[in-house]
């Protein structure tokens, strides 16, 4: 039997609750909403919901997460990085780097999701990839795991992300993976198997479900089933993207991919990459 997968949720999902006009949420309120109210275990946060927050103030988002049993796992940097052009564009996407990974380990989690900009060379892949091990030196002090999304030029296929992390190896670099990269890929099993193996977050994003109940754009039930094919047992994020009453999508979502979860738990051992891949 696999090991179970946990169901986390993008804070971004519930931008709305934020700001509606009666009885909106704090930010240190989201995890209580998420835990109990949507059953969740997990919180993700975008850069951008943060911004201009103080240590004191991620601090009270980490404690309240902590004591209502939903951790904050993953920081998703908003902005793409360019750790491949000039020296001085180098410099500053350390210093952003620093000011993430510092803000990641105040809130509690142990990974960064990054994209990676202007990568469309083999040239700018090296660069990168120096640029990376650099940073991942400069960041050790705060134990986060650097994780890189597909983000166009090379990266979108796919092949050269998975490169990517090889190149700069070691345990605190991987992947963040996505449904809606695979589904636009054209190829959302196939992705999802190129991908899954190195990546230690997926993103799930959720647009519209139909009056059958089904997520209309890509089969939730495809993507557990792919990814349980090729072992993948780390988090799911779930990120509400569509329009309209977030909340109700993301109790179908969670629902679906528990029922999902559910129905590959007693099949057949994983699928090795290298049988996959033949």
């Amino acid at each position: 039997m696999q090991a179970p997968m946990l169901i986390a949720l993008s804070a971004g999902s519930l931008r709305g609750l934020l700001v509606r006009a009666k009885a909106p949420l704090a930010l240190h309120d989201l995890p209580t909403f998420v835990r109990e109210e949507l059953d969740l275990r997990g919180l993700n946060f975008p850069t951008d919901m943060l911004a201009g927050k103080s240590l004191n103030e991620l601090d009270k988002i980490r404690d309240r997460a902590d004591r209502v049993g939903c951790p904050c796992l993953l920081l998703q940097e908003t902005e793409a990085v360019d750790l491949a052009g000039a020296d001085s564009k180098q410099l500053a996407a350390m210093d952003r780097l620093r000011k993430v990974a510092l803000a990641a380990n105040r809130l509690g989690c142990a990974f960064v999701g990054l994209k990676l900009k202007d990568i469309d060379s083999v040239a700018h892949l090296e660069r990168a990839t120096k640029g990376i091990r650099a940073a991942l030196i400069d960041i050790d002090r705060w134990d986060v795991s650097l994780l890189f999304q597909p983000s166009g030029g090379l990266l979108e296929s796919g092949s050269p992300l998975v490169d990517l992390v090889k190149r700069v190896g070691g345990f605190r670099i991987g992947a963040l993976a996505s449904f809606q990269h695979a589904h636009d890929s054209g190829d959302l099993r196939g992705m999802l198997r190129r991908i899954a193996p190195y990546a230690q977050a997926m993103i799930a994003q959720i647009r519209k479900f139909n009056s059958e109940g089904q997520h209309e754009e890509w089969s939730l039930t495809s993507c557990i089933e792919t990814l349980r094919a090729v072992g993948y047992s780390n988090m799911l994020s779930l990120d509400f993207v569509g329009k309209g009453d977030g909340i109700k999508a993301i109790v179908k979502a969670r629902d679906a991919l528990v029922q999902a979860l559910h129905a590959t738990e007693s099949e057949t051992e994983p699928v090795a990459e290298e049988e996959e891949a033949a």
